[in-house]
């Protein structure tokens, strides 16, 4: 244990996200199998991991209890774990990256990165991206591990310097990496990733901190201007490709926007 994070959580089972998120309601599983419109005896197998549940009935489940979209992104990625999470073998390094798909990350005229998510691996940026955030640039290609984005926002200080909503940026990624990680992650590298991020002090709290669903949709990136010390204002958005569907890493970029704190 550090502090109270477990380095290497239990693989989850869809059933203790279904009965965590129901408890926390204060619902009955008869209650839940009526707003599914489904027997309760269907229920509890549903939830006891007797019954594997389709998609359709993860949907319902999903309504019956009012649950934002990550969980039931989080559901189908156990349920389904093709679907949802990037599919490059965990703990490959470095990553078998075509040319073509570098030729379009070094295109876009934005700071730009292919990601692997949850966990935040950074696989390859673009110079702009290079040139913008240098802390967060890939690992070489013999390094041990990758560039985490989560480890350099928590141990390096020019990220706290750089990014004026720090703790919002970081504590979603943190809350992400919690919900999503295992049983996608391996527990060996997300249990890495925690050791890195619990010399910071803050970790923790961020780690057994839930967030909102508006906290975790706030798409905000707030950064100082190098040569002005000025406020610049970013949206931060995720994609993964619908096609080609053979790229199997998310596309991360920054895009100007207004920054809703200059009237």
């Amino acid at each position: 244990m550090i502090g109270s994070i477990d380095p290497v959580p239990e693989q989850p089972l869809l059933g203790k996200y279904m009965r965590l998120r129901r408890e926390g309601l204060g619902l009955t599983q008869e209650e839940v199998a009526a707003r599914m419109f489904i027997s309760l005896s269907l229920y509890r197998k549903l939830e006891s991991g007797d019954r594997p549940p389709s998609g359709s009935r993860l949907e319902d489940w999903c309504r019956a209890v009012e649950a934002p979209r990550w969980l039931l992104k989080k559901l189908v990625s156990l349920a389904l774990p093709d679907i949802g999470h990037s599919t490059i073998v965990v703990g490959e390094w470095p990553p078998n990256l075509r040319e073509e798909d570098l030729e379009h990350l070094e295109a876009i005229p934005l700071p730009a990165y292919f990601h692997r998510f949850p966990e935040m691996e950074v696989l390859a940026a673009n110079s702009i991206a290079g040139m913008a955030f240098p802390w967060l640039a890939p690992a070489a290609p013999d390094a041990d591990r990758p560039t985490n984005v989560i480890e350099q926002m928590m141990t390096v200080p020019i990220a706290r310097e750089v990014l004026i909503n720090w703790e919002a940026i970081v504590h979603r990624m943190v809350f992400s990496l919690r919900t999503m990680g295992p049983g996608v992650v391996k527990p060996e590298r997300l249990a890495q990733i925690i050791e890195t991020c619990s010399t910071n002090p803050e970790f923790e709290w961020m780690w057994n901190t839930d967030l909102s669903e508006d906290e975790f949709n706030d798409s905000l990136v707030l950064a100082k201007n190098p040569e002005t010390g000025g406020r610049m204002a970013f949206t931060m958005r995720s994609y993964n490709a619908m096609h080609p569907y053979n790229c199997p890493y998310q596309l991360f970029m920054l895009t100007p926007r207004r920054d809703p704190g200059v009237a």
